[in-house]
């Protein structure tokens, strides 16, 4: 999609990011990682033009220690460390 077609369709925008959430949690459960205030971020469509954002929120120190080992265990398979 582009920029022009993000700025004129914003239905189609919302439904994107609305996606991407979606895709984003399940990939998240399938490691066993739950972010409480996954969602989309409703403030960003009040600009003109509008910002389609996906709020990650805030995590306690159990979960931000969980993300890091999933993300840093990726990393050494990417990097075959």
């Amino acid at each position: 999609m582009s920029r022009l077609e993000k700025v004129e369709h914003p239905a189609a925008r919302r439904r994107e990011v609305g996606e991407a959430v979606k895709k984003l949690r399940a990939a998240l459960d399938k490691v066993g990682v739950v972010l409480p205030s996954l969602d989309t971020d409703p403030v960003g469509v009040s600009y003109n033009p509008a910002i389609y954002l996906v709020e990650l929120g805030r995590v306690n120190v159990e979960t931000a220690c969980k993300l890091t080992a999933v993300l840093e265990q990726v990393g050494r398979e990417e990097t075959g460390e």
